[in-house]
């Protein structure tokens, strides 16, 4: 058996021995792995549309008070939204999904990162592909500077180099802050929520417009996701869409079995 066949046995040993020392265990509690197979097959699913869940990012299209006809179709009263941009999850913020994003977020587990980047990596391929994009920029969207001291590192930032690593687009990190907090927002104000962009690399990204999706790990509304397009195409560049590691809300398959 020569060297390199028995590379892999040399590192299982080396990991078990390790292992009394520091345990390994999934988010979900199964010793014996950082990530089991259960928890990393939620991550194998391919990208789900979400935006129609997202209540901040519908935009206003169509009105009627009373049930119209428009090309042979009886439009019913009420309104009609379309959304500001494609938004892709990988599934729901909850059960061993939220485990997931929680201990990597939260609980100091940083090795998820790189699986989850390459969680990620399908979508924002599936973004660039849908509008002709070869290489587009990632941007994440920015934390609060209190939430980077408590985690002790920007997640995600640490999500966009990772995906920049797997070869799916390139990390375009700019400074950008929240103008207002979503702590004790109702949802109005939620809505409204600003996000400034400063420096160089904005101005200069804005000039040469160039075309960028947006990284977030959960939305929820997508008020930080429609402050982060307005701040972006304000800027001049172009937002193909957003991808996100889980959303609170997925959308109600029709009766036929699709999203």
């Amino acid at each position: 058996m020569d060297h390199v066949s028995l590379l892999p046995t040399i590192r299982e040993i080396a990991a078990q021995t390790c292992s009394l020392v520091a345990p390994r265990h999934c988010p979900c509690g199964q010793e014996g792995s950082w990530l089991c197979r259960r928890c990393a097959g939620l991550l194998d699913a391919p990208g789900i549309r979400v935006e129609s869940c997202c209540d901040a990012l519908q935009h206003l299209t169509a009105a009627r008070v009373h049930e119209e006809q428009h090309g042979g179709v009886l439009l019913p009263a009420g309104v009609d939204h379309t959304p500001m941009l494609p938004v892709l999850a990988l599934g729901e913020y909850s059960g061993p999904l939220q485990r997931l994003v929680l201990a990597w977020k939260n609980g100091g587990m940083l090795h998820l990162g790189a699986p989850l980047a390459r969680a990620l990596g399908p979508s924002v391929a599936r973004l660039a592909d849908e509008a002709g994009v070869a290489e587009p920029a990632l941007v994440p969207v920015p934390s609060r500077l209190g939430a980077r001291l408590r985690r002790g590192e920007d997640h995600t930032a640490e999500l966009v180099r990772e995906i920049a690593r797997t070869g799916a687009g390139r990390s375009l990190l700019l400074r950008s802050t929240p103008t207002t907090a979503q702590e004790g927002q109702g949802s109005r104000q939620r809505r409204t929520r600003q996000i400034r962009l400063t420096g160089r690399a904005a101005r200069r990204a804005g000039r040469e417009q160039i075309a960028v999706v947006i990284v977030d790990d959960v939305v929820t509304t997508g008020s930080t996701l429609r402050g982060m397009y307005e701040a972006l195409t304000g800027a001049g560049m172009s937002v193909l869409g957003a991808a996100v590691v889980a959303s609170a809300r997925l959308p109600v398959p029709d009766p036929g079995g699709f999203l």
